[in-house]
């Protein structure tokens, strides 16, 4: 391929295979959204870049696609679901809440490009906008559990704390000013990414001292079952307003995911944090156990304070899952059912005089529901199954004068390499019941 028609940096062409898994995938978190009630919208994918900075501020420019239009306005492609639901929930007062909505598409971040992250890429988002209780939170983590049993990804790990046990914490640590405890949070969300020396480093870095830094550290290692991890939290012996806060939201949505049966693969972990600045409660993540190194297959948490910057006061709580690393996960785990785009049937035309006929049976086939194809090339017969084989398409109708005479087709299973002489309306029943 010539130089200039490559490909830009960070993008990348879907192909048959992978679009079948990813239509596989959509398929059951689409069905698992509807058992939860969520209603199915598509944000703009164009934004004005004042729309998307309220949530990140002017720094969001170095992580997104922005630019001027022809008429000078600044815009930008979304980089996230979240801004685009909090957005028109509120300027859209008449969707009545709490409004559950939920979207499946892509977005565009200008990071460096590596294993199973593109710059553009896909998430299903999931969020309920107008109800501030605990029950909201577990049901966002109750529909992540779902969709990803739905997916047959049963061996993950949930972990849940929230921004206010956190903050309330590093308060009680005399880390006060919001933007020393922003800082000190975002070092935190790289627990899992980066070793203790560097955690280490970048805390002092921020100006804390050994003490406070060891502290923290011992914050962060509290991971353990719900129980476990409250009465060691309790006995930090954080008395200020926000840290109770956090232990009693925390300890109502646990309680709500053991009633619906879901509290068995629940940790409290204090060192989930979630990075971005907008979170305000409840946070989670699920990990994979089989690759804890793929990083979390879906993340979120409450953000009571975004839907505010967009002109209406909602409490909000969400959650997200990246489609390229369930992909990773799906593909690792040896468990990647997907969605057939393959045809099921091909009917080859044994000679010009069959034509109209496997025409006719081509029509009747894809009427019954079946997916088939047919010769568009002119093709010999040989060259109609060769055809046929190396696309793995399981069954060929051969149709020919003769078969035509006496009112029959010949079925081949071009896997078994068996073939069998079948009435027309036979084998028409036999193929559109699968």
């Amino acid at each position: 391929m010539k130089e200039r028609y490559k490909l830009p940096r960070g993008m990348k062409d879907i192909g048959p295979k992978e679009m079948g898994l990813r239509l596989w995938i959509s398929d059951r978190i689409l069905e698992v959204l509807n058992r939860y009630g969520f209603r199915l919208v598509e944000p703009s994918p164009i934004e004005g870049l004042e729309t998307l900075e309220a949530k990140c501020g002017p720094s969001v420019r170095k992580e997104i696609y922005w630019f001027e239009d022809k008429a000078g306005r600044k815009l930008g492609l979304r980089f996230d679901l979240t801004v685009g639901l909090a957005r028109m929930v509120a300027s859209r007062r008449d969707i009545p809440l709490p409004a559950k909505l939920a979207a499946l598409s892509n977005m565009w971040r200008y990071d460096e490009p590596q294993h199973g992250r593109y710059r553009c890429f896909y998430q299903w988002d999931a969020e309920v906008f107008g109800s501030p209780l605990p029950d909201a939170d577990a049901e966002v983590i109750a529909l992540s559990m779902d969709i990803l049993d739905a997916l047959k990804l049963e061996n993950y790990e949930v972990r849940v704390s929230s921004r206010r046990l956190a903050e309330g914490f590093l308060n009680s640590l005399q880390i006060e000013k919001l933007e020393s405890v922003e800082a000190t949070l975002r070092v935190i969300d790289k627990f899992r990414k980066v070793s203790r020396e560097k955690l280490a480093e970048e805390f002092y870095g921020l100006g804390l001292t050994e003490d406070t830094v060891e502290g923290i550290f011992g914050f962060m290692a509290i991971q353990d079952s719900p129980e476990k991890a409250l009465k060691r939290l309790r006995e930090l012996g954080v008395e200020n307003e926000k840290f109770q806060r956090g232990i009693s939201e925390v300890e109502s949505a646990l309680d709500v995911l053991k009633a619906m049966g879901k509290g068995e693969r629940v940790i409290l972990d204090a060192s989930i944090v979630r990075g971005l600045g907008y979170y305000d409660g409840i946070v989670f993540e699920i990990y994979d156990r089989a690759d804890l190194g793929l990083g979390a297959l879906v993340g979120g948490g409450r953000f009571d304070r975004l839907c505010k910057l967009y002109g209406r006061d909602l409490p909000a709580t969400g959650a997200a899952g990246g489609i390229e690393r369930t992909i990773l996960a799906l593909e690792k785990s040896g468990v990647a059912g997907r969605f057939d785009q393959k045809p099921k049937v091909f009917v080859a035309s044994a000679g010009e005089q069959a034509k109209i006929k496997v025409l006719e049976i081509v029509a009747r086939l894809r009427g019954l529901g079946v997916s088939v194809e047919y010769d568009l090339k002119g093709r010999s017969l040989k060259g109609q199954l060769e055809y046929a084989d190396s696309n793995g398409i399981p069954y060929v109708l051969i149709v020919g004068r003769k078969e035509i005479e006496r009112g029959v087709v010949r079925l081949k299973d071009m896997e078994k390499r068996v073939e069998k002489e079948l009435g027309f309306d036979e084998c028409l029943k036999l193929l559109s019941r699968g």
